[in-house]
């Protein structure tokens, strides 16, 4: 399934191509470079060990508007050089040099911004290894069939365009063609003139540039944050835990009403149950999953249900119906908790929204970890709180009177250990082994009748050295209690954790974390010594933004170095890169629409399109340098360059929107954890593409007065000569 997602848009993109071109033999030269560039990045994936996944074929969608842009970009050239009457061979070899620059700064400019994520270390690293590496394989293999093989189809397929009359006389090219290439004709005068229009206000520009930032930047305010989107893949785990000190028999039956309420959803294929808990002579010993540790008292369940495209129901429809009703009719439950398992690392983690309550006594604890999870049930957006442990455990505790085992000749330590291993029992000695022959462990403790209740207890008899024996009341006072349920420690402090989940469309983690903690600060009373903290999804979320942010500042130092080597010079590049404000604007905008968190994911959008940005500007710039070192003014290289350069910035843009909307409108299976990547994407490149064509060549006038008035600087009051290159 995660393939047939591919599979399309291929032909998509040699639609779009077709159309912005305007001739079939560059669609045909497009159409070859693109599955060779992506057969020769899925050949590079094989000594990585690479498969394919939802990860690996999410960096092949993304890389798929960078590898046509590279054809693109040439293909487009030659054909500039072709209407001005060149030969095929000499159109090839003029045009495509003059792109050349370009076209490797740019593939470098996005490698170099994806580079730092593959070192980022934790978690990050995980999740995006495998999608950064198909990207950064795909560009480079598209740059080099743009040396070899694109060159070669032009200079062998493209024609002058006075060889084409009777081509352009066919129904194809007359009725459909040729209509769009008028239209994009129009589109380029009309954006030169309204670069001419900016060029003489370019006050009112810069204003309308801050503005924008200023209102997009406005909406991060109502999306909030998460760690990682959640995810419909078919699957959920759920967690049972009944009352402290319930059989093993009434675990089990409980259980069984549990699958019957499932079976009651056809959503539900297969449900793989685990009850109780082996001993440590049954298996390597007990596991802890972040949801439950086995006893006897629990249980575990691994959902498997219908395909997401098969069903009504979300799976978080599904798994909160469940617990509600197992809730509502099943006694004795303390603790039932089932959570989707998404398509990431995180799938295995524990709640995404977990806070810690510490301190010293457990009671203490206990109240006040019952007092948060009662506001965070009553939290708009929060779904099955519950706490990790409450003092609901049935407990005896034992005081020996030391007088009296004194008197009996026996020391407290000697009644104790009779008195636990009466009840709790223990492993025989075992003296002698036989070779090679597997022993049997004998476990001797009372029988299960001897040691049912309080009374049990107390008459447990106790052996003297001297072979008599008295019971334990005799010799110690028996005082009932409740006791936690577990005892949990985080940092040797002793804690309690509240867990509970979000949902798709509603507060996202962070929000919601911040929110019950906040709330909880207020309304309880937290003795010295005790404190709330956050967990779950947030402290995996700070510590993912922080390698991200700072993979981001060193792919913007990166591209910054390769742009100075290009444009030989410190302040030109400048313009370039702040012209990420405009793509976030976009990428904040979109991501309010769609209802979607500021994420992980989203975040490594922001750092694709910061190379897919810059490219924008890179070819933008290039042109006009080239036609001001060809003595053209400074104005009027800015309004001719930039027309010439839109249709190979609106193609890109558009096969790479074409290629990720299903992904962010219409995700399959696997594919719902990356939806905001493909909104981000969609929204930085429709606005920040737009926002860049209109807003860089005033930037490069800006950057060339700053240019001008240092290079005056230098010669008037520093007396330095001026810079002849």
């Amino acid at each position: 399934m995660l393939e047939r997602d591919l599979s399309p848009d291929p032909w998509l993109s040699a639609l779009a191509v077709l159309l912005f071109l305007g001739e079939w033999r560059g669609t045909l030269i497009a159409m070859i470079t693109l599955p060779t560039s992506l057969a020769m990045a899925v050949l590079l994936m094989m000594p990585f060990g690479m498969t394919f996944n939802s990860g690996t074929l999410i960096g092949l969608l993304l890389s798929i508007g960078r590898l046509v842009d590279d054809s693109i970009i040439d293909i487009h050239a030659v054909e500039r050089h072709l209407r001005m009457g060149k030969s095929s061979r000499d159109a090839t070899i003029d045009g495509i040099t003059e792109v050349r620059l370009s076209v490797i700064a740019a593939t470098l400019v996005l490698c170099l911004a994806l580079i730092p994520l593959l070192f980022s270390a934790g978690i990050t690293q995980q999740m995006f290894v495998g999608l950064v590496w198909p990207i950064i394989l795909g560009l480079l293999s598209s740059m080099l069939v743009s040396f070899t093989l694109t060159s070669i189809m032009a200079a062998a397929l493209l024609k002058p365009h006075e060889e084409l009359t009777e081509e352009s006389s066919s129904w194809v090219y007359v009725h459909v063609l040729t209509p769009v290439q008028h239209w994009l004709e129009a589109l380029e005068h009309g954006y030169e003139r309204l670069i001419r229009w900016m060029l003489q206000h370019r006050f009112v520009n810069m204003a309308r540039v801050l503005a924008t930032i200023i209102i997009g930047f406005g909406f991060y305010y109502f999306i909030g944050s998460e760690m990682m989107p959640l995810a419909d893949v078919g699957q959920a785990y759920g967690a049972l835990e009944m009352q402290p000190g319930t059989s093993f028999t009434a675990t089990n039956q409980a259980v069984m009403k549990i699958e019957r309420l499932m079976l009651t959803h056809p959503e539900i294929e297969k449900v793989s149950t685990e009850v109780g808990a082996e001993s440590a002579f049954e298996s390597t010993g007990a596991y802890y999953t972040g949801y439950a540790m086995p006893s006897v008292n629990a249980a575990t369940f691994m959902i498997t249900l219908s395909d997401k495209t098969a069903r009504k129901q979300t799976i978080w429809q599904v798994i909160d119906s469940v617990q509600q009703q197992a809730l509502a009719s099943i006694p004795g439950i303390r603790r039932l908790q089932i959570k989707e398992m998404g398509s990431d690392v995180m799938a295995s983690s524990s709640a995404p929204v977990q806070l810690l309550v510490y301190g010293k006594d457990t009671q203490t604890i206990a109240d006040l970890g019952n007092g948060v999870a009662d506001i965070a049930s009553k939290t708009p957006g929060m779904y099955q709180v519950a706490t990790s442990w409450d003092m609901s455990l049935p407990d005896f505790e034992v005081h020996v009177d030391p007088v009296r085992a004194a008197q009996v000749s026996m020391s407290v330590a000697e009644i104790a250990d009779q008195a636990y291993y009466a009840l709790k029992g223990g492993v025989t000695s075992e003296f002698w082994r036989l070779p090679n022959l597997r022993q049997n462990t004998i476990f001797v403790r009372y029988a299960a009748q001897q040691r049912s209740g309080e009374a049990d207890l107390a008459h447990s008899l106790i052996t003297l050295p001297d072979g008599r024996q008295l019971p334990l009341n005799a010799l110690a006072t028996i005082t009932y209690r409740l006791a936690p349920s577990v005892i949990e420690h985080d940092g040797m402090r002793r804690a309690v954790n509240i867990s509970g989940f979000y949902r798709p469309g509603s507060r996202p983690s962070m929000d919601l974390s911040m929110d019950v903690q906040m709330q909880a600060m207020q309304k309880l009373h937290f003795p010295p010594g005790y404190g709330i903290e956050v967990r779950g999804d947030m402290t995996q979320m700070m510590d993912s933004f922080k390698r991200l942010l700072i993979g981001l500042g060193l792919a913007l130092l990166f591209i910054y170095l390769i742009l100075v080597a290009q444009f030989r010079g410190f302040l030109q590049p400048l313009q370039m890169i702040f012209s990420l404000p405009l793509e976030l604007s976009g990428v904040f905008f979109f991501l309010f629409l769609m209802h979607q968190a500021f994420s992980t994911v989203s975040i490594l959008g922001v750092i694709v399109l910061t190379g897919m940005d810059i490219t924008t500007a890179i070819l933008l710039i290039d042109l006009i340098v080239k036609y001001r070192e060809a003595g053209v003014t400074r104005d009027e290289a800015v309004a001719t360059a930039c027309p010439q350069r839109l249709r190979p910035i609106l193609m890109t843009a558009m096969i790479t929107i074409i290629v990720m909307s299903p992904v962010a409108f219409f995700p399959k299976t696997g594919m719902d954890a990356y939806s905001p990547l493909a909104t981000a994407v969609i929204g930085g490149l429709a606005i920040g593409t737009v926002l860049s064509l209109l807003d860089i060549p005033i930037l490069h006038t800006y950057a060339d007065d700053l240019i001008q008035r240092v290079a005056w600087l230098k010669t008037r009051v520093f007396h330095q000569p001026p810079d002849q290159s």
